[in-house]
C-alpha cells in the first residue's frame, strides 16, 4: 500500500492478532520482499494488496506473484476503495483468494484472513472471499430459536431466515423454548407472545430469572406480536424482551432486527430509523372483511416469502391443510362457551392468514378475536359462517393461482 497510514494501521492490527507482518510502499518492493522471504525458506503465507498504487497497481502485482513459481502459493487479498461490478470475478481468475472493498472493518479482515488461511490448509478449491461471503460464513454459525405455535407462521419465519443464510430451531410454546435454552447455546430468540401452555411473556420471565436453568439469561429476545399499540410494545419490554416485530413479519424488518441484535452482526446493521418504523406498521385491525379487501393477495405473500416459489408452494399447502383443523377447533371452543380459548384460536388463524396474503379471512378472524377479548360469544359465533365462506373462497383462489 502506498499509504503509510494504512500500512501502520494494518501492521498494528496484524501484530495484535499474533501475526508477523512486513510492509511495502509499492509493487516492486512487495515483489522483492516476497522473493527474499521465499529464498530464505520463510515465505509469506498471505499478501494483502492495495489496488490503487502508483506504478504497478494491485492487479498487476497479483499477476506477477502468481506468474512466479516460487511465489504462486501465496494467498492474495485485494483491498480497494474503487470496487466495480465484475472485479471479484476477474480477480478470482487471476488467483486472488479474497476481495474486500474499503473501508474494511477489522472484524471483516480478520474473518477474511481466517477463511483464506483455512483454504490454504485444506488445499481445497474455494470461491473468492468477499464481504458478502464473510457475512454468510458468520451467519452460518448463528443459532436462533423460534417459539411459535402456528405451523404456517413457523414455515414462513424459517423460510425467511433460510433466505438470510440463517437457520433456526422451532418450538411450539414458551415452555419448550425455556427447556431448549437450558441445554443449547442459542444466540437469539424470536418469541411469539401468544402461545398455549406458556406464552411469550411468561417464557421471557423464566429466561431472565437468574434462578432458572437457562444458560444465558441475557440472550436477545425479539417479540413477534400482531399488536403494535404502544401499550403492547411496552408490555413486551416490561416482560424483559429486547425488541419487537409486528406480524406478519416482513423480511426486511426481520433482517434489520437481526442486524441490530445478533452479536456477530451488530457492527454491520443497515437501514434507517424511518425504514424500521415503516416496516413495523401493522395491517391488522381493519374490522370485518369488506368488499374491497382481497381474498388472496399473492403479491404481498411473495414479497414476504422473498419471491421463493418453492417456499410459497409449501407454505400454502400447509396452510390449506391446517386451517380447517383450526377452524374446527375454534367452533368447538365456541360451542363449549370457552371464549378465552376461542380468542386464542382466532388469533392464530389471523396470524397465519396474514402470512399467506389471506386478507379477507384475516379480517374476519380479527373480528372474532376482538369479540373474544370483549367476552362476546354472540358476535364470535355470528362470524363463523363468514369465516368458513372466506376460507372456501381463499382455497379456490389459491388452488387456481398456484
Amino acid at each position: 500500500d502506498d499509504s503509510a497510514t494504512n500500512r501502520e494501521i494494518l501492521l498494528v492490527r496484524f501484530k495484535a492478532w499474533g501475526a508477523r507482518g512486513d510492509e511495502a510502499s509499492d509493487g516492486e518492493m512487495g515483489l522483492r520482499l516476497l522473493r527474499e522471504a521465499a529464498q530464505a525458506g520463510d515465505p509469506y503465507r498471505v499478501a494483502v494488496i492495495d489496488m490503487q498504487m502508483p506504478g504497478m497497481n494491485g492487479e498487476e502485482l497479483g499477476r506477477a506473484i502468481k506468474a512466479d513459481a516460487a511465489l504462486a502459493d501465496t494467498r492474495l487479498v485485494m483491498m480497494t476503495s474503487l470496487g466495480q461490478r465484475g472485479d471479484a470475478r476477474r480477480l478470482e481468475e487471476i488467483g486472488f483468494a479474497a476481495y474486500l472493498t474499503k473501508p474494511v472493518r477489522h472484524s471483516e479482515l480478520f474473518d477474511g484472513l481466517a477463511v483464506v488461511l483455512s483454504g490454504e490448509t485444506h488445499k481445497a478449491a474455494r470461491p473468492i472471499v468477499t464481504r458478502h461471503s464473510i457475512r454468510e460464513i458468520r451467519r452460518s454459525a448463528v443459532r436462533i430459536l423460534l417459539a411459535e405455535d402456528n405451523i404456517t407462521n413457523q414455515q414462513v419465519a424459517l423460510g425467511i431466515l433460510k433466505r438470510l443464510s440463517l437457520s433456526a430451531d422451532a418450538v411450539a410454546n414458551g415452555r419448550k423454548a425455556v427447556k431448549a435454552l437450558e441445554s443449547i447455546p442459542y444466540d437469539l430468540v424470536l418469541m411469539d407472545c401468544q402461545m398455549p401452555e406458556m406464552d411469550g411473556y411468561e417464557a421471557t420471565a423464566r429466561i431472565r430469572d437468574p434462578q432458572s436453568k437457562v444458560s444465558n439469561h441475557d440472550i436477545p429476545i425479539i417479540a413477534m406480536t400482531a399488536h403494535t399499540m404502544q401499550r403492547d410494545r411496552e408490555k413486551c419490554l416490561e416482560a424483559g424482551m429486547n425488541d419487537y416485530l409486528s406480524k406478519p413479519v416482513a423480511p426486511q424488518a426481520l433482517a434489520e432486527m437481526l442486524d441490530k441484535w445478533l452479536p456477530q452482526e451488530r457492527d454491520e446493521g443497515q437501514g434507517t430509523d424511518d425504514e424500521r418504523k415503516a416496516e413495523s406498521a401493522d395491517g391488522a385491525g381493519r374490522g370485518a372483511a369488506s368488499t374491497t379487501t382481497p381474498v388472496f393477495d399473492r403479491a404481498a405473500m411473495m414479497e414476504r416469502l422473498m419471491d421463493d416459489e418453492d417456499l410459497a408452494q409449501t407454505v400454502v399447502a400447509t396452510f390449506l391443510e391446517d386451517t380447517p383443523r383450526q377452524i374446527g377447533a375454534l367452533k368447538g371452543h365456541l360451542d363449549a362457551g370457552d371464549i378465552a380459548s376461542a380468542k386464542c384460536q382466532a388469533h392464530s388463524i389471523k396470524g397465519a392468514s396474514g402470512n399467506v396474503g389471506a386478507e379477507a379471512l384475516r379480517e374476519v378472524a380479527f373480528e372474532m378475536e376482538n369479540a373474544g377479548k370483549a367476552g362476546d360469544l354472540t358476535i364470535a359465533r355470528g362470524c363463523v359462517a363468514e369465516l368458513e365462506a372466506q376460507f372456501d373462497r381463499l382455497k379456490e383462489a389459491m388452488e387456481e393461482d398456484l
